[in-house]
C-alpha cells in the first residue's frame, strides 16, 4: 500500500489539508470514521487537541492520522504539500484573512462612485497593513482568478484569571487539560469543539 503522510503544526494546517483530501474524494477509514453521525467532512479536532501531527492518505482512498505521531517514515511537510498540490491541479494561491479585511477588500473591489485606481490610493495604509503583499491584493482587486482572499474560520480558546489576578489559557498535555499565560500555548479551535471543554471556570474568547 503506498501512502502520503503529512507533516503539520497548527489546526489550521491540520483542516487545509483535510479539505484538499476531502475534495479529491478522500474519505476517513473505517478506524477513524466517525460512524454514528455519518459526517462526510468530520476534521477531528480531538485528535489534534490530543497531540497528532500527522495526517496520513492511502492509495484506497483512506484518510487516517497516526495517534502521538507513530508515523518514524519519511513525511511531507505541510508547505511542500501544498505547493505540490498547488502545481498539479493549478490552483489559485488562497490567502485567508479576517471578516473585517475581507469585507473592505470587497469594498475597495466595487470602488463605488470612483474608479478603482482612486479606491486602491485611497486605501494604500490599509492595503499594505494586510501583509501579503501589495502585489497580490493588487492582482486580487483587478479580478486575477489566480488570486483568492476567503474569510479565516474564527478560532476561540478559554481563558480564566487565578487567585493571583494572573490571566490564564487551557491548553491539554496529552489529552488531560492544563493551564498556560501563553495565547500562542492555548487550546484553540472552532466554538462548537471549544464549548466541549468549558466549565463555569472558564470563558470563551476569540483567538486572532
Amino acid at each position: 500500500m503506498t501512502e502520503t503522510v503529512v507533516h503539520v503544526t497548527t489546526l489550521e494546517q491540520w483542516k487545509s489539508v483535510l479539505d484538499v483530501w476531502f475534495e479529491q474524494g478522500y474519505k476517513w477509514n473505517g478506524n477513524n470514521q466517525d460512524s454514528q453521525q455519518g459526517r462526510f467532512k468530520y476534521y477531528y479536532y480531538e485528535a489534534f487537541r490530543d497531540g497528532c501531527r500527522q495526517l496520513s492518505v492511502s492509495d484506497e482512498k483512506s484518510i487516517y492520522f497516526y495517534g502521538i505521531n507513530g508515523y518514524k517514515g519519511k513525511t511531507t511537510e505541510y508547505s511542500e504539500f501544498m505547493a505540490q498540490q498547488k502545481e498539479d491541479n493549478k490552483m489559485a494561491t488562497v490567502y485567508e484573512v479576517s471578516q473585517s479585511v475581507f469585507d473592505e477588500l470587497q469594498r475597495i473591489k466595487a470602488h463605488e462612485g470612483m474608479s478603482l485606481i482612486g479606491a486602491i490610493t485611497l486605501s494604500a495604509a490599509f492595503i499594505k497593513s494586510i501583509g501579503v503583499g501589495n502585489k497580490a491584493i493588487l492582482r486580487y482587486l483587478a479580478d486575477d482568478p489566480a488570486i483568492e482572499f476567503n474569510v479565516k474560520e474564527q478560532l476561540y480558546r478559554l481563558w480564566r484569571v487565578d487567585d493571583t489576578g494572573t490571566k490564564s489559557h487551557m491548553k491539554f498535555v496529552l489529552g488531560t487539560p492544563d493551564w498556560t499565560t501563553s495565547e500562542t500555548g492555548a487550546f484553540t479551535a472552532p466554538l462548537e469543539e471549544i464549548k466541549k471543554w468549558q466549565t463555569p471556570a472558564w470563558e470563551i474568547e476569540k483567538a486572532d
